[in-house]
């Protein structure tokens, strides 16, 4: 009986610590998600801008009869 609850306590034990470390991996993964997250909005805004700079780059192109249409369609 004694042996069974020295194992019993022996499993909570180990079931302790595995839940400790399981907390302190999930409080990590939460801070790089929060990280990427930022990242990714920093990257978007990064190619909202480029967008906008090549749209009005395009603009300033000269009209160049049949450009942009295939051979085919000239």
């Amino acid at each position: 009986m004694l042996e069974d609850l020295d194992a019993l306590a022996g499993k909570l034990t180990e079931l302790n610590a595995r839940l400790r470390h399981l907390r302190e991996e999930n409080l990590q993964l939460r801070a790089q998600v929060m990280q990427a997250n930022a990242e990714l909005g920093a990257m978007r805004g990064k190619v909202a801008g480029a967008m906008e700079r090549i749209d009005a780059m395009l603009e300033r192109l000269p009209e160049v009869a049949g450009a942009g249409m295939p051979a085919g369609e000239r």
